[in-house]
């Protein structure tokens, strides 16, 4: 290969490696559930021997913890148990572009 011709072939692949990867790298990275007790509904509590579903929206903060809970299914007794045990969850925060968000994360629990 002639010396003059070198620049320009690293020139012309250079683009096409930068570009593989950064569509290999996800812009937006969803917040991992890392650990959740179970809803405390034993002998005693107002939950007992109620059986449904309950589906909460949490919005998971920049440092993985829980910020706002918002209860979009469920009976209110059973959503009470629910919310306490997701208030004590731990997540791995979401992130865009490489940096933490806050974002949603929906909880779903089977009484």
């Amino acid at each position: 290969m002639h010396p003059a011709c070198a620049p320009l072939v690293i020139f012309l692949v250079a683009p096409v490696t930068m570009t593989l990867q950064a569509q290999s790298m996800p812009s937006v990275v969803p917040p991992r559930l890392i650990s959740i007790p179970n809803p405390d509904c034993g002998s005693g509590k107002s939950c007992h021997r109620t059986h449904g579903q309950v589906r909460l929206i949490v919005d998971v903060l920049e440092n993985g913890k829980v910020g706002e809970i918002r209860v979009e299914l469920g009976n209110p007794v059973l959503a009470e148990a629910a919310t306490a045990a997701a208030q004590q969850a731990e997540f791995v925060a979401g992130s865009y572009l490489g940096k933490p968000q806050n974002m949603d994360y929906v909880l779903k629990f089977r009484f």
